[in-house]
């Protein structure tokens, strides 16, 4: 019974909440159970709340023995929370020996809404410090496993969050995304990952703006109507947010089960700054004729996005080096490195470098504005092994730029995106194919991604993990 259930998806889980078919009690001992066995090799999980997690599971099932239908929409689901988020009874280290040891006074407001919509946290995930690698290793915890290939990276920066959905430590899990911190995990690990518009998702009450609006929340998960589901608990301003994206017109859980009609879509598998493996881009080339078999009229586009890291380099520089950190020995070299350059960085370098980043947005969003919807590749390879991306600090920047050209333009645009594991690679390693759509364009995106999702399925597919 155990194994069946954690197959199912967050969608099918909640639905057997409901009927009273299932407990929370029994799912979130199921996934406890599961963390205990399986995390020690993944290093999935830097924190485990497993009696705090049973508590709330059982008054989850007495609220929904007392109240029937009339629920919070993530009641008795068991999720992970990334360690970049502020748990006001957790720890919150930031991926960081210098904040091994903080708690917040105050739930993130994304953690806050998850809890409010009734979802159970069974602990916190790992991730790179301060979320600045797309793998996550290097830093205070031990480094993020693939469930597919042990010695290879989960990715990051949402590294842990990733590994633990894709072996099914979760039903759901929160990550973060600055640069492609939840889609390339996501990739890596055969999930969807979306990250939202900018503003669609509050980054209060500890950060006004999350790396000057780069940096927004959302959900790794099996399915696209999992990320919907989580999109619907947790949208939305909060007073006094510097952005906020504008309301669907529609649920987006509504947006996820209807058809997108027939759409404009531009496709590429290269930026001005990288282009895709063969194989990789043998997967984005089948994602983009089956959607022009379902109707959509389908062109090649370029995409230039010369100039745009630089200047997302060194916003993100500067916003590590505006933390309260009093070691700076602390840090190891690769964010040490970003915290010296962000401490050189003058008042007027860093408001010249956000001026950079949006002159940027608009030249490529006036560039895609004929389209519906963009298709790329997610990432330029597969999963590395352990050990290799950005090693070196001399040239880890480098690497990790040369990693990421189909993710990082997308958090300068702030358009929505998400990432779909349609293929998988000849060694066995899956192959995420990124939409994008247009600016707080996530009901099309939605819709879109879950048309093509039934299209070309993957949940079939489980990593050997189990």
């Amino acid at each position: 019974m155990s194994e069946d259930l954690v197959q199912r998806s967050a969608t099918e889980l909640l639905q057997l909440l409901r009927e009273r078919q299932l407990s929370a009690v029994e799912l979130t001992r199921v996934y406890l159970e599961r963390i205990e066995r399986l995390n020690p090799r993944l290093g999935a999980y830097v924190l485990v709340r497993a009696e705090a997690a049973m508590v709330a599971a059982a008054e989850a099932d007495a609220r929904i023995a007392r109240d029937g239908d009339d629920l919070p929409p993530l009641l008795g689901l068991p999720v992970s929370i990334k360690d970049l988020a502020d748990t006001a009874d957790l720890p919150t280290s930031y991926g960081s020996r210098a904040f091994a040891d903080f708690v917040p006074e105050r739930d993130a407001e994304v953690v806050a809404r998850l809890k409010r919509a009734g979802a159970i946290v069974l602990g916190k995930t790992s991730t790179p410090e301060f979320g600045l690698r797309p793998t996550t290793e290097f830093g205070l915890h031990p480094p993020a496993r693939n469930p597919w290939d042990l010695a290879r990276s989960a990715g990051g920066s949402s590294g842990g969050a990733a590994a633990a959905a894709a072996a099914s430590l979760c039903a759901l899990a929160h990550g973060s995304d600055g640069g492609g911190s939840i889609r390339i995990p996501a990739s890596l690990c055969g999930l969807v990952g979306l990250k939202p518009s900018r503003g669609r998702i509050s980054v209060a009450p500890r950060h006004g703006e999350g790396w000057a609006g780069l940096s927004t929340q959302g959900p790794l998960s099996q399915t696209v109507a999992d990320a919907a589901l989580f999109l619907d608990a947790t949208a939305g301003p909060a007073l006094g947010d510097p952005y906020w994206a504008p309301p669907p017109d529609e649920p987006f859980s509504a947006a996820a089960r209807r058809a997108p009609g027939q759409l404009r879509i531009g496709w590429a598998t290269a930026t001005s700054e990288g282009a895709a493996d063969a194989e990789i881009a043998a997967a984005t080339q089948v994602a983009v004729e089956t959607l022009a078999r379902l109707g959509h009229a389908v062109e090649e586009t370029t995409l230039e996005t010369d100039g745009m890291w630089d200047s997302l380099w060194q916003i993100a520089a500067a916003n590590i080096a505006a933390l309260p950190i009093t070691t700076p020995d602390l840090l190891e070299p690769h964010a040490r490195a970003t915290y010296e350059r962000g401490r050189a960085l003058s008042a007027a370098d860093y408001v010249s470098a956000v001026m950079r980043m949006h002159q940027a947005a608009r030249r490529l969003v006036a560039h895609l504005d004929r389209f519906d919807l963009l298709v790329t590749p997610t990432l330029p390879h597969t999963a590395p092994p352990l050990g290799t991306l950005g090693a070196d600090p001399a040239t880890s920047a480098e690497e990790i730029h040369a990693f990421i050209p189909f993710t990082f333009p997308f958090n300068v645009t702030g358009q929505p995106a998400i990432s779909l594991p349609l293929a998988q690679s000849a060694d066995g390693l899956p192959i995420g194919v990124q939409l994008v759509g247009r600016p707080a364009g996530e009901t099309t995106l939605l819709a879109a991604a879950a048309q093509l999702e039934r299209a070309l399925p993957w949940r079939a597919r489980r990593p050997p993990i189990a």
